[in-house]
């Protein structure tokens, strides 16, 4: 087995990296990756991207030639080499590299899917049919530098789903142990990985490349380590993206220190603060709280501007058939939210339209949906009904936090990340009753 440090050797090798060239040249040739930079696989936090120099604002360290990103259209272009009769649709740049065609059990399998059938798969669907079949290739897969650094399926354990679907000891009770709203996230986390599974599974039921740990492990490498890249054969925005070697070293933080910039040139990557020897360069996969980040990456941060609490269930319940009626019309039934700044405008809305009996004949009701009044008549009320609801949230986390949850099994990671998820619902909530 290899070292990282070697396998990250072969992986620029592999890209054509070249060392010496300045990355503000035109050249068009060479994938490049700043000598500034290396990868260190750090415990607790797992491999990423270190300065090993001075990095100064607005520095371009990356650049991944577009035949050595993973997306629809290189996938397209690599299956359908060993389909000669069919042309590469117009759509997929004509320039990739694609080597010579292997006649292999993974290329008879490649020569037997249609045009029509790869562009009938989602992104998700193709990439992921791409990955379980290239690993199966093993040393003779052209992708296979790029597999080798992707993360095992057991350093993706915390997320939920990785939990329901490997059959984790204990998972049954792991996952009736998350929030309400991080269930109801991981349910439909659930349901899209189980969908594309059953389409990649109906391809491959008739070769014994196909298990559903397998497909488990490409899908979440996926989901965790994809880069938002338009493609021409995306169907919606979910199709939108692509894999980049290298660039998917760079760990999440809520605040954005790198930037991307997609053209000729391929994939690039560029500083937007400074950075000192030794420190870690990060990127921000967006604007996504604890909750999204475990259920969809299986992390969580210690500090996150954007968590919030979800407090749907406990208002809904309060309305009567008109209030729910009149929310539903006005498009604002549901999602409602507070985080550190306060309560959303949609709970705003909620705890007002608790306060009218007939909302639909409200004139200051009305007016406020307009926004030609600010509401200020319901804020006294809406402040009350607010500190009930948060001080049931406070006490059912501390419920949580104070209870033993010994499953052993090894499940203590799990139990830490469900609990975290307590802790930053709990000083949330805090927060808002005190302003």
């Amino acid at each position: 087995m290899k070292n990282i440090d070697e396998k990250i050797e072969a992986l620029l090798a592999w890209m054509g990296n070249d060392k010496s060239e300045p990355l503000n040249t035109s050249s068009k040739s060479t994938s490049h990756v700043s000598e500034k930079l290396e990868v260190k696989d750090v415990a607790g936090s797992g491999r990423g991207l270190y300065a090993k120099a001075s990095i100064m604002r607005n520095e371009r360290l990356i650049r991944i030639l577009p035949s050595y990103l993973l997306n629809f259209s290189t996938v397209l272009a690599h299956i359908l080499k060993h389909n000669p009769a069919t042309p590469l649709p117009t759509s997929v740049p004509q320039n990739l590299y694609v080597p010579a065609v292997k006649n292999d059990a993974v290329g008879e399998i490649y020569s037997r899917l249609s045009l029509e059938t790869l562009l009938s798969l989602s992104s998700f669907q193709i990439v992921s049919l791409f990955l379980v079949l290239e690993t199966a290739r093993g040393t003779d897969s052209f992708w296979k530098p790029f597999i080798d650094m992707l993360p095992e399926i057991e350093e993706l354990l915390l997320c939920p789903l990785v939990w329901k679907v490997m059959k984790m000891p204990q998972a049954d009770k792991l996952w009736a142990m998350l929030p309400r709203s991080t269930r109801k996230h991981s349910e439909s986390v659930l349901v899209r990985f189980e969908k594309d599974m059953h389409v990649v599974s109906l391809l491959l039921q008739d070769t014994a490349f196909f298990s559903t740990k397998t497909f488990l492990w490409a899908w979440m490498c996926i989901n965790s380590r994809c880069l938002y890249m338009e493609v021409p054969q995306a169907k919606d925005a979910a199709d939108n993206f692509t894999m980049a070697p290298y660039v998917d070293f760079l760990n999440h933080l809520s605040e954005d220190q790198c930037g991307i910039k997609i053209d000729a040139l391929g994939f690039q990557v560029f500083t937007s603060t400074s950075y000192k020897p030794g420190d870690e360069l990060y990127f921000s996969y967006g604007p996504h709280s604890n909750e999204f980040l475990l259920c969809e990456y299986g992390f969580t941060l210690g500090q996150n501007k954007w968590n919030y609490v979800d407090i749907t269930q406990y208002l809904t319940l309060l309305f009567s058939a008109k209030q729910t009626q009149f929310l539903q019309k006005k498009g604002y039934y549901g999602d409602y939210t507070v985080n550190g700044d306060g309560m959303s405008f949609r709970a705003e809305i909620a705890l007002a339209t608790l306060q009218e009996p007939e909302p639909e004949s409200s004139r200051r009701l009305s007016s406020f949906l307009e926004g030609t009044t600010d509401g200020s008549v319901y804020e006294r009320q809406s402040q009350i009904l607010l500190g009930r609801i948060l001080s049931k949230l406070i006490a059912d986390c501390n419920s949580k936090l104070n209870a033993t949850h010994a499953l052993g099994d090894g499940t203590q990671p799990q139990v830490d990340a469900v609990l975290s998820l307590y802790r930053d619902m709990k000083r949330i909530c805090e927060a808002a009753i005190t302003t």
